[in-house]
């Protein structure tokens, strides 16, 4: 239980710590910060924003003493709870402010960022120097942060040949509940560098997808790898899910595509039909500045434009891969074993989609909403090819069992998929229905997007409904074995464990966080 004397002076002496600007009480504040993409969560004391590490170790002992409840938030795009509390008065850690590029290391192929720097931002430093990282961002990057990912675990770019961000971990800083400060791998030593991981168990691997309970990131170090100067697309259009299924664990298999990603007919309308003339505009700008030379980049936005939105008329489904090469050798070669995969099952068709993707990564964050302005959320599993097709007929089954109260609420299920190196199969639900929108998707819209996309009034039917659906999904995908990304306290992740495996991570909960005062409730802890 907190100490009632300790926090009657909290505000005040956090405020001395860390400044007047980085202790946040006001309403709207608190409003947004108790809210994520899906949920709200209960009413929060504060928010506060350290500017340094050191700062943030000494505010964590204030909150220890006094026996708050601390949760570590990134970029806040979690729809999982990830740093949402059950329970009012706790404070949630903004870690935005740790936003310094600590050590481009290009001789030793590491980076070291603190956690706050966002994905979009570390690319842009290293990519003068031609270098990446091995994962290098999700969807979201222009939000999202390296700490909070680690926190969550995510894919997206460099996913098909690295595998998801915790995959490209050197090593990593973490102050725990009681602010003291523990670092993993090479980086643990007296007078090392965070170079190589694996240096005894791989405690880096134990704070990876933790989803903050054991403590709060506060830098990263990151393996490099060198940019690759030629970038291609290729997409290919299938008729039924079976036929996307066969190409992508086929194309997975060879281990070339740096992304795979494939969408099911209602994501294809919607990645097609959202935005307007001066957003296709800049994509198609940043297709031209993301060309091998004028020429080519003249004729790559040529066909883009000539393709129109209608390259994928006749096609249910579609997959989109990416490949990096360092020459045209090795372009064609890649080129020509994905073609060899994906063509039993599809015929491969206008390549824009990849392109596009490609040329402008992070774009802003408009799709939290759907196009019509409906509120969105994802549900998402990680599954062995083998077992893809009996979740999808059980899923199938669930929908036509609630077709007609999502029918009368006007709830919509849509999918994307992905491959994780060569053994992932992510399937990802998009559900979308009529309901208000919260304070969070208004400040995290684009004001254009916010000023023309239609609200809604409340639909407490329609939102519960969704709830239900949010947990039957949940239960399938445990029903057949998957495993998850962003944990946060949705996913069954320590429930569905083994009792010795369970009892470990428990034993290591109480040990780092006796007092549960670290994001108490994430992971089923």
């Amino acid at each position: 239980m907190p100490d009632i004397a300790a926090t009657a002076d909290l505000l005040p002496q956090l405020r001395g710590l860390l400044g007047d600007g980085a202790v946040l009480t006001d309403a709207d504040n608190l409003a947004f910060h108790s809210q994520d993409v899906h949920s709200v969560g209960a009413p929060l004391l504060a928010v506060i924003r350290p500017a340094t590490r050191e700062a943030l170790r000494e505010a964590l002992k204030l909150l220890h003493r006094a026996g708050i409840a601390t949760l570590p938030r990134g970029g806040g795009m979690s729809y999982s709870n990830g740093y949402l509390s059950a329970k009012p008065g706790a404070v949630l850690v903004d870690t935005g402010a740790l936003d310094r590029v600590v050590e481009i290391n290009a001789g030793d192929m590491y980076v070291v960022a603190e956690a706050g720097v966002t994905w979009a931002a570390l690319d842009a430093a290293l990519a003068p120097l031609g270098l990446r990282t091995a994962f290098w961002g999700p969807f979201s990057g222009i939000r999202a942060t390296v700490g909070g990912t680690m926190s969550q675990n995510a894919v997206t770019y460099g996913t098909g040949i690295y595998g998801t961000a915790v995959d490209s971990l050197l090593g990593l800083e973490v102050a725990l509940a009681d602010g003291a400060l523990l670092r993993t791998g090479s980086w643990a030593q007296e007078g090392s560098v965070p170079f190589f991981r694996h240096y005894g168990p791989d405690l880096t691997g134990l704070f990876g997808g933790d989803a903050g309970a054991f403590g709060i990131k506060t830098a990263v170090a990151l393996r490099l790898v060198r940019r690759r100067p030629i970038n291609t697309g290729i997409s290919f259009g299938f008729q039924n899910f079976d036929q996307l299924l066969g190409a992508m664990s086929a194309v997975a298999r060879e281990g070339v595509a740096s992304e795979a990603f494939g969408l099911d007919p209602f994501l294809q309308k919607q990645r097609l039909g959202m935005g307007d003339l001066k957003s296709d505009l800049k994509m198609l700008l940043a297709v031209g500045r993301a060309g091998r030379g004028p020429i080519e980049s003249l004729l790559q936005m040529a066909r883009i434009v000539i393709a129109g939105r209608g390259f994928l008329d006749g096609i249910n489904y579609s997959a989109h891969y990416t490949i990096d090469a360092f020459d045209k050798d090795e372009e064609r070669s890649m080129l020509r074993r994905i073609r060899a995969a994906a063509g039993p099952f599809g015929k491969e068709i206008e390549n824009s989609m990849p392109t596009l993707v490609r040329a402008y990564p992070f774009p802003p964050l408009n799709h939290i909403l759907g196009p019509k302005g409906e509120r969105w959320v994802p549900v998402h599993g990680i599954l062995p090819f083998s077992r893809v097709a009996g979740f999808r007929a059980d899923l199938e089954k669930l929908y036509e069992n609630h077709a007609a109260a999502m029918a009368q609420h006007r709830i919509l299920a849509a999918a994307m998929f992905s491959t994780i190196a060569t053994t992932g199969f992510l399937y990802e639900l998009a559900f979308y229905w009529e309901d208000e929108r919260a304070a969070f998707h208004d400040r995290i819209l684009e004001p254009s997007a916010a000023d023309s996309l239609p609200r809604y009034p409340a639909n407490p039917e329609g939102a519960a409904l969704m709830g239900q659906l949010k947990k039957e999904c949940v239960a399938l995908y445990a029903k057949h074995g998957a495993a998850h990304l962003q944990v946060g306290r949705l996913y069954p992740v320590t429930e569905a464990m083994n009792p010795a495996a369970k009892d470990l991570l428990g034993a290591v909960k109480a040990r780092l966080d006796g007092q549960v005062t670290m994001n108490p409730g994430a992971m089923g802890l």
